[in-house]
């Protein structure tokens, strides 16, 4: 327990200055949890169940339609902030959204009344959601102005190497996911990375056998 909590402050200052000022109540009110890759975190859409803080790996947040389908909205890594969680205290309509560990990931819950009673009366933690949702307001732009100018062949050989392993587990179908593409598309650029060399394929397994890196040089 102490050190998770020291690797809350350290990825959160904020909230160690928080905590302090108000005798603990960050530390009693927390739940630390460690998440696998592809562990889905259980939301509510009617009650507020807390804050989630990242302290190791990365969550990603997606949109579920009327129809099921999956759309990205944006990821939290360490030090990041959930905002649809935010939305839940200040009476927005939900976006009906779920979280994804894509990789393995150990996480803190702060207790919705802490949350709602400490954190979002502090100015300065009020200044910190700012900073971070305009951070992804931000990435949103960029990514959606580098899609428009960036073919899928090159988006899915940066997602091979942004995985920063020889072996890769994952479906063609989360692949295309990531990279806001089709199934199947996605199917017909690893085929040709596997025709030339670059990487072998079983099921829900990838493994990179040559230089990603010179070939992304060379797009």
């Amino acid at each position: 327990m102490e050190m998770d909590i020291e690797a809350l402050y350290e990825t959160y200052p904020i909230l160690k200055e928080i905590d302090i000022k108000n005798n603990g109540v960050i530390k009693s009110n927390t739940i630390f949890r460690e998440l696998y890759r592809g562990e889905f975190l259980k939301t509510s859409q009617e009650n507020c169940l807390g804050l989630l803080f990242v302290i190791e790996g990365k969550i990603k947040i997606h949109k579920l339609n009327e129809d099921g389908e999956e759309t990205n909205i944006y990821d939290i890594g360490s030090g990041e902030l959930c905002h649809e969680a935010l939305s839940c205290y200040f009476n927005c309509e939900s976006l009906n959204v779920l979280g994804k560990a894509l990789q393995n990931s150990k996480v803190g819950m702060v207790s919705a009344e802490v949350v709602k009673n400490y954190l979002l009366e502090d100015s300065r933690f009020l200044q910190e959601i700012y900073k971070d949702l305009y951070k992804k307001f931000t990435n949103i732009l960029d990514n959606k102005e580098e899609r428009v100018h960036e073919s899928v062949e090159k988006r899915l050989i940066k997602l091979l190497l942004s995985k920063d392993s020889k072996i890769i587990y994952s479906t063609q179908g989360e692949l295309a996911f990531e990279i806001d593409s089709a199934r199947e598309v996605v199917s017909r650029k690893l085929k040709i990375l596997e025709d030339s060399g670059y990487i072998k394929r079983t099921r829900g397994k990838i493994q990179v056998i040559k230089d990603l890196k010179k070939l992304l040089e060379e797009k």
